[in-house]
């Protein structure tokens, strides 16, 4: 939603003069912005899914691994390190590991159910906030202690608590990646660290793309 930040009422207004004080809004280019929110179920998320099974794989790659070639330095007999890999069953069990693995991850993305997330993008950066109905499991599944005196109240009286924050200038914006299709902004900082992912509401999807481009004129077009 684009909007236009009202300092003197502190609240956002679809034009340029504020629907709730009536004061003319100045300094356009500082007070204007964007502003969504979606739900997001993790579990549903093709990029946290695939993101926690590469970790797993590549974990269980690297003990394999390592647990060769140590048979292989050490050992007295070269075949052994072979052997180990199949007559010992330390593929099979990595295998089985592996399955066991990818299915607790998908339990556990399945417990952490929905989430909120609150985006804003300024003249200074993108800010996203994520926020979910609180449940203990649902904060267990997150590996995050559930504690009463951080639940607020949302807009309609229900319960929330915020599970992260973030923010990210403008100048610290390493490189950017737009994919339309699935209707998602990538923001790395350093180049080769995705630091966060904006999902904008389709129709503004073009011109959220041109208010960043017109602050990361820093960034090398490739």
């Amino acid at each position: 939603m684009h909007v236009y930040y009202c300092r003197k009422c502190k609240r956002d207004s679809a034009s340029p003069v504020c629907e709730h004080c009536g004061v003319q809004i100045t300094s356009l280019n500082q007070n204007e912005r964007f502003r969504w929110r979606t739900l997001r179920v993790p579990l549903g998320d093709t990029q946290t899914v695939l993101g926690a099974l590469k970790v797993l794989f590549f974990t269980l790659l690297v003990l394999t691994m390592v647990l060769f070639i140590g048979e292989l330095l050490f050992s007295q007999n070269k075949a052994s390190a072979v052997n180990l890999l199949t007559i010992g069953g330390l593929l099979p069990w990595m295998l089985i590991f592996l399955a066991a693995g990818a299915g607790l991850i998908l339990l556990v993305l399945g417990l952490q159910g929905q989430e909120e997330m609150h985006y804003v993008i300024d003249y200074r950066g993108a800010h996203l906030q994520t926020w979910i109905v609180p449940g203990r499991i649902k904060c267990y599944a997150r590996f995050l202690p559930y504690e009463e005196y951080n639940i607020v109240p949302g807009p309609d009286g229900e319960k929330r608590l915020m599970i992260s924050e973030s923010h990210l200038v403008w100048e610290d914006v390493c490189r950017c990646e737009v994919s339309r299709r699935a209707g998602r902004i990538d923001l790395y900082r350093p180049s080769g660290f995705k630091f966060m992912s904006i999902y904008p509401e389709r129709e503004e999807m073009d011109a959220v793309v041109n208010y960043m481009n017109a602050r990361m004129k820093h960034l090398v077009k490739k």
